[in-house]
């Protein structure tokens, strides 16, 4: 694939991730503000780290996108550009959690809790 066509495949498969996003995102967070609360509250019930529940959910779009490399002719249950989708924005959301907990020992080591 040449340089410009993988531009185009990019800018595809990341507005299809911004429209996926702005779509499940107020489903996801129950139209909470914070766009991690579904990791929270999730982990929360069953006793372990929001980080935890994001690995988890994103393994299992990994596991999709390798059923489907090793099994090509394999009907989807849903568009294989989708799971991309999903995968680049469980990415964005993985990153914020670690984000949001390197501010927060920032906040702590700095006294402004």
């Amino acid at each position: 694939m040449e340089k410009q066509e993988f531009k185009k495949v990019k800018k595809y498969l990341l507005e299809l991730a911004e429209n996926i996003m702005s779509e499940k995102q107020p489903e996801y967070t129950n139209k909470n503000l914070d766009v991690l609360s579904n990791f929270k509250t999730s982990a929360q019930l069953v006793g372990i780290r929001p980080a935890e529940i994001w690995a988890a959910h994103f393994i299992k779009h990994v596991q999709s996108v390798l059923s489907h490399a090793h099994n090509p002719g394999m009907a989807p249950a849903e568009p294989i550009e989708t799971r991309y989708a999903d995968l680049i924005n469980y990415l964005f959301l993985g990153y914020s959690l670690v984000v949001e907990d390197e501010l927060t020992k920032k906040d702590i080591i700095s006294g402004t809790e």
